[in-house]
């Protein structure tokens, strides 16, 4: 087929054909890709849409709702045959995407299933168009300050915090929204906004906590204060004061439109805005756009960071008490654990997003904990953000991390954002500790960097010498009303990932929005399309839950409650056997396939939780699965602290355990304020999700969450 042909293969997988991605391809001849998709895969597809009904209610097949009069088809199939036999004619943009899909799925391990999908989008694209244009299909996402009304009403003022790591913006946003009493903070982590809603009770200040799979409203019907996830925010309850941290997080892939949305949507008189100054240009110009004013407020780090002129020379020998080795892999991860413990007889601590948030939490207390021999930290980039760690220098494992399709150096702003975790201003344990002994000691401490390799070190040198470069562009994603719009537009019987690529990547939009990645969604629809029975608001939902898409077994769970909701049945956790309660009756142990039970099960209830709080006739007994879930945690928290490559130091970690439970000595406790939020803010990844508005069966009881859908794991 030539090599044009071939090099189509190159182009970005990420199209409205879900086509594979660049890790799956291999080399497979061009014959036989063209015999595949010729021979093979269009007879199979069209014999699968005359077998599939279109609707549940009714009789036709979906090769009928697409094609009445068999017209459209013949007309594909030579269309898709000139396409692939003829690669190097003159084609356009869509063409060469259709072609670049179909070369990739062809060369697939898995290519029935790929060929399958990119020729079945290919046909709805090919018959939609052919009828009068896009007919309607195309989204106008070029106004997004306008989906919020009572935004706009509102004349607000805008306050803008920003600085680097360690400066104090988030503090003084927060001292802001305590003296008005009547405001929100939305942070990125729940981890943040459990710290913000326990620092309010403490004071005894009712305030209400807000997340994915965790609300807890206030007894005080008054309650004027709460603490959110960022995708959690009620854009339509009115406020004073509306705190957003990390507002540079607009620009991200994933999560951006969560910013977007609570910056452009916060019904509130003032909004604080906290992040890095490269977002200042953009927020300026979103700012004029609304009508609103602006005021900029800059803060310097509170103590030094300096990057050291030489690495560990790659020997974990020359680790020091307070280092902290980051790595972005979870077997580095554990692998340097075992190899720190056996070389230098200490424990270390580990933090990585895999773990729930509690046991991050514990983990960082060990570590700043200057009275036990927790002297070393290794850690992925969730450290960037969530957690106040005495840790004295920071040790690069690498300068390159795998983003899900390919390995990638890290860019600027993540260098800083995790190196920024150098030389705390105040530790956790100080902003809890009545000891005062080193307090002034530690607040004019020097932050340290550096890298374990020599190599690595010029990059890591040279990052931190320079500037960012500033955010253009804001993150978004249509509102559910929008897919269901189109859904309305399209023949019946489409596939929901057909529905949301096609609204997403053909939608209209101003140079200063851009749409967020959608893959995630995209996988979670794929896995629940065989499920019949749900509707289109129901499938948002499901496409929001937090199951990331890298785990099968969270696929088999989701697509296990789903089918539950299409059932419209009524269960406890305990009914859902493809949630293995069974793993906690399992003995404990130091391996690391147990550890992975633990975290799969863990990830389960959490979806389980967070899905309770949206189908409310359908989940129940919400007491049970977070009972569950509370007692993965203990054993993964277990599993952390007593299973040590050091044979010495398990045994003291054992003799510990016997003097706890003999009630000789007392247990380790997490002290409050483990999270950053004493002086100053900072993918733990997230999944997107408040774009969808929820489930219309009125499963969902209150406004509150009927408004707004959100991530579990931020």
């Amino acid at each position: 087929m030539g090599d044009a042909y071939s090099a189509y293969f190159g182009l970005p997988p990420l199209d409205r054909y879900g086509s594979q991605r660049p890790r799956e391809r291999r080399y497979v001849p061009e014959t036989v890709v063209e015999t595949r998709i010729l021979k093979v895969s269009l007879p199979a597809l069209k014999t699968r849409l005359e077998s599939t009904k279109a609707t549940d209610d009714g009789d036709e097949s979906q090769l009928t709702a697409l094609d009445p009069t068999g017209e459209n088809w013949h007309g594909f199939v030579q269309f898709i045959t000139e396409l692939v036999t003829n690669p190097e004619g003159s084609r356009t943009k869509r063409q060469k995407t259709l072609l670049a899909a179909i070369g990739n799925a062809g060369s697939a391990s898995s290519w029935q299933n790929q060929l399958s999908r990119v020729l079945h989008f290919g046909f709805i694209d090919y018959v939609v168009d052919s009828k009068s244009g896009t007919n309607g299909t195309v989204a106008d996402l070029r106004y997004p300050t306008e989906w919020y009304a009572s935004a706009r009403a509102t004349q607000r003022e805008i306050h803008l915090h920003v600085g680097p790591t360690n400066s104090g913006k988030t503090y003084n946003a927060l001292k802001r929204l305590e003296e008005k009493g009547s405001g929100f903070y939305a942070g990125p982590l729940r981890l943040l906004a459990h710290e913000v809603y326990s620092r309010f009770k403490a004071k005894e200040i009712p305030c209400d906590l807000i997340t994915g799979d965790d609300i807890r409203l206030d007894d005080n019907l008054d309650v004027a204060l709460a603490a959110s996830t960022v995708e959690m925010v009620d854009t339509a309850k009115p406020v004073e004061v509306a705190v957003i941290d990390e507002v540079q997080m607009m620009e991200n892939d994933e999560r951006g439109w969560a910013w977007t949305r609570a910056f452009l949507g916060a019904n509130a008189r003032e909004v604080h805005l906290c992040g890095e100054p490269r977002v200042v240009p953009l927020i300026k110009e979103l700012t004029a756009s609304m009508g609103d004013s602006l005021h900029i407020h800059r803060y310097d780090r509170l103590n030094p960071l300096k990057v050291m002129n030489h690495s560990l020379k790659g020997d974990l020998k020359n680790l020091k008490k307070g280092d902290c080795v980051v790595s972005f892999s979870i077997l580095n991860i554990h692998a340097l654990k075992k190899e720190i413990e056996l070389d230098t007889g200490k424990h270390c601590a580990i933090v990585y997003g895999g773990l729930p948030p509690e046991t991050r939490a514990q983990q960082a207390a060990l570590f700043n904990d200057p009275e036990n021999d927790y002297d070393f930290l290794v850690a992925s980039d969730a450290i960037g953000m969530g957690l106040n760690l005495s840790v004295k220098r920071i040790i690069f494992h690498s300068v390159v991390k795998y983003n899900g399709y390919q390995m990638e150096r890290l860019s600027i702003p993540q260098l800083k954002q995790i190196a920024g975790r150098a030389g705390r201003y105040r530790s956790a344990h100080q902003a809890t500790s009545k000891s005062t002994t080193n307090e002034g000691k530690s607040e004019s401490s020097v932050g340290l960097v550096t890298t374990l390799n020599e190599a690595d070190l010029p990059f890591v040198q040279e990052a931190l010498n320079e500037n960012a470069s500033p955010i253009r562009k804001a993150g978004i994603l249509p509102p559910g009303e929008f897919l269901v719009e189109v859904a309305s537009r399209l023949p019946k019987g489409v596939p929901f990932e057909y529905i949301l690529k096609r609204v997403c990547i053909a939608a209209e939009m101003h140079p200063r929005f851009k749409v967020c990645d959608i893959r995630e969604q995209s996988e979670l629809g794929r896995t629940i399309e065989e499920v019949r029975g749900l509707s289109i608001p129901q499938r948002l939902v499901f496409t929001a839950a937090p199951a990331s898409s890298t785990s099968g077994h969270l696929h088999k769970v989701l697509k296990a409650l789903a089918q539950i909701v299409a059932d419209r049945r009524e269960v406890t956790v305990a009914d859902v056997p493809e949630i293995q309660l069974e793993v906690l009756e399992i003995p404990m142990s130091g391996d690391r396939k147990y550890l992975e039970l633990l975290e799969d099960l863990h990830k389960s209830l959490i979806l389980y939780l967070w899905l309770s709080y949206r189908f409310l006739n359908n989940f129940k007994d919400q007491d049970m699965a977070t009972h569950a879930k509370e007692l993965a945690e203990t054993k993964i928290n277990t599993c952390l602290m007593e299973f040590s490559a050091n044979p010495a130091l398990r045994k003291k970690v054992l003799a510990q355990k016997k003097q706890i439970i003999s009630g000789t000595s007392t247990p380790i406790q997490v002290p409050e304020g483990t999270t950053e939020l004493s002086l100053a803010e900072n993918s733990e990844s997230a999944l997107p999700v408040g774009w969808t508005q929820g489930p219309m069966d009125g499963s969902i009881s209150t406004g509150e969450l009927a408004n707004n859908a959100a991530a579990a794991n931020a």
